[in-house]
């Protein structure tokens, strides 16, 4: 191989090893300072996630004691929904039979009425009849004493 062309390689692989060490050099002050960026941020986070894990079981214990307590309250309503179903039930019982209880009192009451009416009117009738029978009475004997003279 002739000097020329050896002395050409020799150049240009001198030039690319030069340029590959400028361009890994300025890469390398990029990435390293990348990388303890990446690394500081990266602990960062990592140093903050037992804080919101934390933050997140407490949020858990909150939501399901406020589910316990919501269950709790959910079973005393439904206890007291029942409790005020079977009340209702007696009440309406109750209420049936004072129904059928005043509907026996009004009907005696009406016929109490009823015979108290025929009472009186048979009262009033006889009262009337007695009465009659001696107006009759008088007014026959007073007939009777103008016929026969006498006054």
């Amino acid at each position: 191989m002739p000097k020329s062309i050896q002395g050409y390689f020799i150049r240009v692989f001198i030039s690319t090893c030069i340029l590959f060490t400028v361009i890994l050099g300025s890469t390398a002050n990029a990435a390293s300072a990348n990388i303890f960026s990446d690394i500081y941020n990266g602990w960062e986070r990592v140093s903050e996630l037992p804080g919101e894990v934390n933050a997140l079981q407490e949020s858990y214990k909150q939501t399901l004691e406020q589910l316990n307590q919501t269950s709790a309250q959910l079973g005393q309503a439904q206890a007291n929904v029942e409790a005020f179903k079977a009340q209702n039930d007696q009440l309406l019982a109750q209420n049936q039979k004072l129904t059928e209880m005043v509907s026996k009192l009004q009907t005696e009451q009406d016929a109490r009425t009823a015979t108290a009416q025929r009472i009186q009117t048979m009262v009033i009738t006889i009262v009337a009849l007695i009465l009659g029978y001696f107006l009759l009475i008088r007014v026959m004997r007073w007939g009777m004493r103008r016929r026969s003279g006498r006054l």
